[in-house]
């Protein structure tokens, strides 16, 4: 999954990849942590946030049913079509470009 949003235009693939975890009686659970860690790992605006809750939440209302899967499908759709967000690709290029000159990884807040 988290493959999938590493790429744009992947909402399909995270679709098919949400539908098959729940259809073959896996963990919502650690589907939502999943979700929640590629929400997280993107520094995702808002409206990301916003819509997971919303979807765990209307998960959790209608449980682990057809409805209940096409929320986190619909989920999982929405945060793929947001992914890679362009924060995150300036953020790897910059950190590409530090370390093709030889600097660190990581830098402490507050060096140049």
């Amino acid at each position: 999954m988290l493959d999938a949003f590493d790429r744009q235009r992947q909402v399909d693939l995270a679709a098919s990849l949400v539908a098959r975890h729940l259809t073959l009686g896996h963990s919502p659970q650690a589907l939502i942590a999943t979700l929640a860690h590629a929400v997280l790992r993107e520094d995702a605006g808002f409206h990301a946030y916003q819509m997971l809750e919303a979807g765990v939440r209307q998960f959790g209302a209608w449980g682990d049913t057809d409805e209940g899967r096409h929320i986190l499908i619909a989920v999982a759709r929405y945060l793929a079509a947001h992914s890679p967000t362009e924060r995150a690709s300036l953020q790897t290029a910059d950190i590409a470009c530090r370390l093709m000159r030889g600097g660190e990884l990581h830098q402490e807040a507050g060096s140049s």
